[in-house]
């Protein structure tokens, strides 16, 4: 599933401008980076951070763009600086809603996956979920059925 998610990004990012696909020293562009900044917000989003929600952001960087774990843990505390320095939701998401409707689709199967990956869905995480959902243009029966298929519930 992050495959596919990776393989769209890539698609997508091909037909965009030079300036707006940017790349870092690790070699992500804002779009992939925004992802992993919306996956640690969503981390933080109960005001709790566990060794789990940070291991499996390590581990889906480390996975999808190949990195060392020492870079995978450079990236994810880059896009935790992001997650903290930012205002709102919006810095991310206006840049992810140029993604095809599956991509956006897969990056909400991803940002529950990390919701759940303590165990324990909070109110607060379930909550910036609709809000991202909102704002990706996801209908609320895909984002219905995203959560069900992470918690069950």
């Amino acid at each position: 599933m992050f495959q596919l998610f990776k393989t769209l990004l890539d698609k997508v990012n091909d037909g965009l401008a030079p300036a707006a696909a940017g790349q870092n020293r690790f070699g992500l562009n804002d779009a992939e980076l925004a992802c992993v900044s919306l996956m640690l917000m969503v981390a933080h989003a109960d005001f709790a951070s566990s060794d789990a929600e940070l291991a499996l952001a390590q581990q889906y960087v480390k996975r999808e763009f190949s990195l060392t774990d020492a870079d995978a843990k450079a990236v994810v505390t880059l896009a935790e600086h992001q997650a903290k320095e930012a205002i709102s939701l919006h810095e991310f998401t206006t840049q992810l809603k140029q993604l095809s409707y599956d991509a956006r689709l897969a990056l909400l199967d991803s940002l529950w996956q990390q919701a759940y990956a303590d165990g324990v869905l909070d109110p607060h995480e379930e909550a910036m979920l609709r809000k991202i959902a909102d704002l990706l243009f996801i209908r609320h029966s895909d984002y219905i059925q995203a959560k069900l298929a992470v918690c069950g519930a």
